[in-house]
């Protein structure tokens, strides 16, 4: 995803929603790609056709005032789009596609708030239409309302699966935005169903192992990791992943530098894979090179386990005042991380 910064270079709100958008509707089924290619800017025959169906069925007045509200906008003359969308629900109140123009045309006027207003009522009038969801995920995302933002995304793949029961880039959205949320169940149960579906989903294999670890079935997630290197010899975060974890059960490790250094091949600015590297040497008691790499990685990654590890390594070499910064570092960006703790305040009562 490419980062919004508000105010700044890289996208205007309009500019970045139909960015987005654009990126959004790769792997939907072919009916919400249909009016979603329609709305991130199709030409207007297009947007005659994907609408044919419900025009129809509008009062000649009412389609006529909605069909002049689809011209404006094409022609990027909001104001008179918005004029002509409003004598649209005059006269049929309950059209939830004049709501949902009315929501776009509002986020590329950059009102925010109103574009959010008339995609709920798009919503509510029609709730099994994905797009109101959608574009109401990408709306609260621009408003840091994380938890909507996520519970309208949740909904959205959650139909779209059900529309399209086999598409695998829909179900593996939906099983990430599980495993987002610490619905780890949901989120297996889901990398199951895509195994179903395509055996040789090596990505899917090794995501299924990250979640078993996440369980602490540490066992069975190095057999997921070994299954996926099977399905892929080169596949980096599986090489990484089986390395890291032979290094924190303390076996296997020189296949875990190996392993790892494999990985890094392939990324090498990969501060992760860095990180893993240098692990493995502070395991092997190569403290000199530990730090030379851990502190390669903590360049790259502000990451609050980096960090402790670098400052191991520095506790183990003596350098005890940079051994405190590290962890120290570590705390600020995860205050909750006990283990630290205890390191700084078992350190602080040994220099005492």
């Amino acid at each position: 995803m490419v980062k919004y910064f508000a105010g700044a270079l890289v996208f205007s709100v309009a500019g970045y929603l139909f960015f987005m958008l654009q990126e959004s509707i790769k792997h939907f089924p072919l009916p919400l790609r249909k009016s979603l290619e329609v709305i991130a800017g199709s030409d207007f025959l297009d947007l005659q056709d994907s609408f044919a169906g419900l025009l129809d069925k509008r009062q000649t007045q009412a389609q006529a005032h909605y069909m002049m509200g689809l011209f404006y906008e094409n022609q990027a003359k909001f104001d008179q789009a918005i004029v002509e969308y409003r004598e649209t629900l005059t006269l049929e109140k309950d059209v939830s596609a004049a709501h949902l123009r009315l929501g776009l045309v509002f986020i590329r006027k950059g009102d925010l708030d109103k574009a959010v207003e008339e995609l709920e009522k798009a919503k509510r009038l029609e709730p099994e239409d994905l797009e109101p969801g959608l574009m109401l995920s990408l709306l609260y995302t621009l408003q840091n309302s994380s938890d909507k933002s996520v519970q309208e995304y949740e909904e959205v793949l959650e139909k779209a699966s059900q529309i399209e029961p086999e598409n695998t880039d829909i179900l593996k959205s939906l099983a990430a935005l599980y495993y987002q949320q610490k619905k780890f169940e949901n989120a297996v149960s889901t990398y199951k169903l895509i195994l179903a579906l395509d055996k040789k989903d090596y990505e899917s294999v090794f995501l299924l192992g990250i979640l078993l670890l996440e369980e602490g079935k540490s066992g069975e997630a190095v057999e997921k990791f070994k299954e996926a290197l099977k399905l892929n010899p080169d596949y980096a975060d599986a090489l990484n992943s089986l390395g890291y974890l032979y290094v924190e059960e303390g076996r296997n490790l020189d296949e875990a530098e190996e392993l790892i250094k494999k990985a890094l091949a392939f990324a090498p600015d990969n501060g992760a894979f860095i990180d893993s590297l240098g692990w493995v040497y502070y395991k092997k008691n190569q403290i000199d090179k530990a730090i030379e790499q851990l502190e390669k990685a903590s360049s790259l990654v502000s990451d609050a386990v980096i960090f402790e590890h670098l400052g191991d390594a520095y506790s183990k070499k003596g350098m005890l005042d940079q051994a405190a910064g590290s962890w120290e570092k570590s705390l600020a960006l995860n205050p909750k991380f006990d283990k630290v703790k205890e390191k700084l305040h078992r350190l602080k009562n040994e220099r005492n």
